[in-house]
């Protein structure tokens, strides 16, 4: 861990969760929950910054004025505070803010209850450099907000902060099981763990406002901040800060996203990876899964809204339930999707996209061994890859152009047998009947292109479903021909049709120089006769047909404007599948 700015850091957390005196303050679940896990949370190894907590759970109102008063005039100029409060809020008649203690009543709000202006009071005259409030109750939002002017500006000195849990009129979220924190507190404390850290790998007050929320957003409650001072700058956590480093296709490729339930809990989920670029990533039983293309993920870096698909759990249907959901790009770079039903997010951080854009920018990407969610992967690949769907949509072409045919067929032999008891004149019917077997002849002939590219359409859907071998080679693109030449340092020497990528399908030339080989990793085995598929940096070159020989030699394949040799680092064989189980 990396040394971190020195100076005490103090923490007081009080947490008020039963109200003995007054049946109308119903019991929480989530304040003693809450102080336990922020507590392990600050004191934890990896937030990496030394603090020192006192917690005090369902303490009277002298007990937590005590602390308050202790908390606050013990400070010395160099210490840093944070002060936080869960369980209930109380505004009175004058809309000021009462937190709930032990022993209030509402009878007798001022003499049973702490006023949030003591605090306030307190924080006047303390010399410590920075204080941070949180506040996890009813109508906390009154805590971020001043008559008039900046709610930080009741504050004296410089770098005090407030972050609440909702506005000045709403609720606060408590806890739905037992041994569980709040909403708010539990993303409180994953923004901790998991928040962006800055150039000194500082998670800031204001990164962790950001990632909270961010991880509420949709829950209908927004938080509430206010600062003063030093603009968010104030550190809560410190943690390494990430190394960037080029893509290398030897070394693993982590694209596992965070999942945050519902609960606030974070982990990194189980996914799938197939070689065409789309990532699943497979939730518990009870939720789903969310596939996205890595050429989605990577518009997130140009501050585009990425796409996705979210596949529900259900019973056994025809066609699975799917939702198509739009990330956002968060405040540090990364891209967070709201999964429906209140299942949770799943953000991937601004690190792993430019990783995965390196993947990209060098051909190279990891693949499970056995992929199982076929029918995401396609959803997603029609979406992203128009040669692909031009393919996929000859599976139902194909009847419709037959029954055509068909239909056609029909009128035309009718036509044929009833011409000597018809009473159309010979010239109309001579017409129609010409007329109507040219239709035949050109529909017969779409027929039989679309049964082949059916067919192909087929194996190619077979081909997304198996586990298949990475050839690392060289193509170069013989537009001419409409042909990839694929070799390699060994004895492959290939040819692989390149039609798909026309100006029919594509709006433009194939997308590969024809003057210089490119790196490229062919996917299945390349062997004459075998069927085979190429990724390359721009995408997957779908073939027409099978590989075949090409029996030019290095010299011709490589001659171009520079007349160059292949790069020998770039050849060589790789003769297992590219597979690699979750964490990638």
């Amino acid at each position: 861990m990396a040394e971190v700015a020195a100076g005490p850091y103090r923490a007081l957390l009080i947490g008020n969760a039963h109200f003995r005196s007054e049946p109308e303050l119903e019991d929480l679940l989530g304040p003693a929950n809450d102080v336990r896990k922020l507590k392990a949370a600050l004191t934890s190894p990896e937030v990496g910054l030394p603090w020192k907590v006192t917690e005090r759970i369902d303490a009277t109102r002298q007990e937590v004025e005590d602390e308050l008063h202790a908390f606050f005039e013990q400070a010395a100029p160099g210490e840093q505070l944070l002060l936080y409060y869960s369980g209930h809020g109380w505004l009175d008649a004058y809309g000021r803010l009462y937190l709930c203690s032990a022993d209030t009543t509402l009878g007798m709000l001022r003499a049973r209850a702490v006023r949030h202006s003591y605090a306030n009071e307190l924080m006047e005259d303390c010399p410590a450099r920075a204080v941070v409030v949180i506040l996890d109750c009813c109508f906390s939002g009154r805590a971020a907000s001043g008559k008039g002017a900046d709610a930080a500006a009741l504050f004296a000195g410089r770098g005090r902060f407030v972050l609440t849990s909702c506005g000045q009129r709403e609720t606060a979220k408590d806890a739905t099981e037992e041994g569980e924190p709040s909403p708010f507190t539990a993303h409180l404390v994953a923004a901790l763990q998991h928040a962006a850290v800055d150039g000194e790998g500082n998670v800031t007050v204001e990164a962790v406002r950001q990632y909270v929320e961010a991880q509420l957003r949709g829950s209908g409650r927004r938080p509430q901040y206010k600062a003063e001072g030093q603009s968010g700058r104030v550190a809560l956590a410190h943690r390494p800060v990430p190394i960037d480093r080029p893509a290398d296709a030897s070394r693993p490729l982590d694209v596992r996203p965070l999942f945050t339930d519902a609960q606030g809990v974070s982990d990194r989920p189980r996914i799938e990876t197939h070689f065409t670029g789309v990532v699943h990533v497979l939730l518990p039983e009870s939720l789903g899964t969310l596939t996205v293309h890595r050429d989605e993920l990577v518009t997130a870096l140009c501050a585009d809204e990425p796409t996705a698909w979210w596949f529900a759990r259900r019973g056994l249907r025809i066609r699975r339930r799917r939702a198509r959901l739009t990330g956002t790009t968060t405040a540090a770079g990364g891209v967070l999707f709201l999964l429906p039903d209140g299942a949770g997010t799943l953000s991937w951080s601004a690190d792993q996209l430019i990783a995965l854009n390196q993947a990209r920018a060098i051909g190279s990407w990891p693949v499970t061994p056995r992929p199982t969610q076929h029918y995401g992967t396609r959803v997603a690949l029609a979406a992203v890859d128009p040669v692909y769907r031009w393919i996929a949509s000859k599976t139902w072409k194909l009847p419709a152009y037959t029954l055509v045919w068909a239909a056609a067929l029909t009128v035309l032999v009718e036509l044929a047998a009833g011409a000597e008891d018809s009473a159309v004149p010979v010239a109309v019917r001579t017409t129609a009947i010409i007329v109507l077997a040219s239709f035949i002849l050109v529909s017969g002939l779409v027929v039989a292109v679309s049964a082949k590219l059916f067919l192909l359409a087929i194996r190619l859907r077979r081909h997304l479903q198996l586990p298949l071998p990475v050839h690392r080679m060289l193509m170069k693109n013989q537009q001419v021909l409409e042909r990839a030449a694929l070799w390699s340092e060994e004895e492959f020497q290939l040819a692989m049709p390149t039609r798909f990528f026309s100006p029919l399908v594509h709006g433009c030339a194939a997308p590969f120089a024809p003057e210089a080989p490119v790196p490229v990793e062919v996917i299945g085995v390349p062997a004459p006769g075998e069927w085979a598929v190429i990724r390359t940096p721009l995408g997957i070159l779908w073939p027409t047909g099978r590989v075949k020989d090409y029996d030019l030699s290095l010299t011709e394949l490589t001659d171009g404007h520079s007349r160059r040799s292949p790069n020998p680092v770039m050849l060589h064989r790789t003769n297992t599948p590219a597979v690699s189980n979750s964490p990638l």
